[in-house]
């Protein structure tokens, strides 16, 4: 779980042992026991946010130099930044219904007064709002990307939305002398912006005061950390290995350590959880061989086709020969997925929005995106992605 600098990617929790070995694993454990603390209302250094699924991300404020107001997305960060002073530089950098949210952006968040760098997620602009009556409730509804969000008209921030030409929620602020080097941290100061009737800036705060777990369900959550722990330690050495055997280049390219992160996403993508470590083994295996198959095809030389059906054959015997370490990395994957998902059911809960997927049957019922946890510098995030994750790979994004 390494420390962020921008924020242009977060990671899944049960990812982290893929991404870093041991370190990874052993980093997630330490991110269950500060949730643990939080969960059972003890004193924590943790912070929780609650993940919007808004789009696009935009990284707007001062200018850290030169002082002037920009807006942008995360390629403000890039090595040739695109920073977007005046509706013709969003012209120049980007197009469609894109560059109307940016220009939208650039408008009305330079009303908020904004000192420093912020990012956050747009949710809406002044055409993306709907009223809609839903299980007999009357909401005010926009769909910035996969989930729908209904706030009920008659609240403070259902108001607060109907008045408004855009919202956005702000998750994250940065410190630093220019845009290349500087780093992420937990919030925005919200507090500290200008009061304007056209910007509904959405505090993501969980409000994690208001969580009430069941005795039972703790001590299910620490027995489960406990054991997640051990397994940590048991599958270490194999975690690095594999971690030492992924890459982009070469032949790691073409190692089946390589293909774990994808065919992760291909099950989330067809629907399937990782419940049976055997199952997913053989599974796995089935999913390399059809991708190296293509790789194979790919090939116009006998030569090149031979060394390619080789890698794959190697790869298969690397499988066959590690059995027993593939079978426990799976269970330890699953395993955390389990107390992953006990702390989303439990801060599912304390959300006021209703959130929806739209279907060709109507809108259908969901969870929030997800959850963001924030300690020791390091950001993670929780999300139950056998529903949202299979639903943002299967339905279509409204602003694309």
């Amino acid at each position: 779980m390494a420390n962020i600098t921008q924020l242009k990617h977060l990671e899944h929790i049960e990812d982290e042992m893929l991404n870093h070995g041991v370190d990874g694993c052993t980093a997630s454990v330490s991110a269950m026991k500060e949730m643990l603390k939080m969960l059972g209302k003890k004193p924590s250094a943790g912070y929780m946010q609650t993940k919007w699924d808004g789009a696009p991300s935009v990284v707007c404020g001062k200018h850290p130099i030169t002082g002037r107001f920009f807006v942008g997305t995360k390629s403000v960060f890039n090595k040739e930044p695109k920073l977007c002073h005046f509706d013709d530089d969003v012209d120049v950098y980007y197009s469609g219904d894109l560059a109307v949210k940016l220009k939208a952006s650039l408008k009305y968040f330079k009303e908020l007064e904004i000192n420093g760098v912020v990012q956050g997620d747009l949710l809406f602009t002044e055409k993306d709002k709907k009223t809609v009556t839903i299980n007999d409730e009357n909401l005010i509804t926009f769909t910035p990307n996969t989930i729908t969000y209904g706030i009920p008209v008659d609240t403070d921030i259902g108001k607060t939305i109907s008045s408004a030409k855009i919202g956005v929620v702000f998750h994250t602020h940065y410190s630093g002398e220019d845009l290349s080097s500087m780093t992420a941290g937990a919030g925005a100061p919200t507090s500290e912006f200008a009061n304007t009737v056209n910007c509904a800036v959405i505090e993501n705060d969980t409000p994690m005061a208001d969580v009430s777990v069941p005795v039972t369900t703790l001590q299910l959550f620490e027995r489960n950390t406990n054991t997640i722990e051990s397994m940590c330690k048991k599958s270490g050495k194999f975690l690095d290995t594999l971690v030492d055997n992924m890459g982009t280049s070469g032949s790691k390219k073409y190692h089946i350590a390589s293909y774990l992160k994808q065919f992760f996403n291909n099950e989330i993508k067809e629907g399937r959880s990782i419940s049976d470590s055997k199952k997913a083994i053989k599974s796995i295996a089935e999913f390399y061989r059809e991708k190296m198959n293509k790789e194979v095809e790919k090939m116009k030389s006998v030569q090149k086709q031979a060394e390619r059906r080789k890698q794959m054959y190697d790869g298969i015997q690397y499988l066959e020969d590690n059995m027993t370490e593939f079978d426990a990395m799976f269970t330890l994957y699953r395993k955390m997925q389990e107390n992953k998902e006990i702390v989303i059911k439990a801060l599912d809960n304390l959300e006021s929005f209703r959130t929806f997927v739209q279907t060709d049957m109507g809108y259908k019922v969901t969870g929030p995106e997800g959850y963001v946890l924030h300690h020791d510098g390091d950001m993670i995030k929780l999300v139950n992605r056998i529903e949202f994750s299979y639903n943002n790979f299967t339905l279509a994004k409204s602003w694309r």
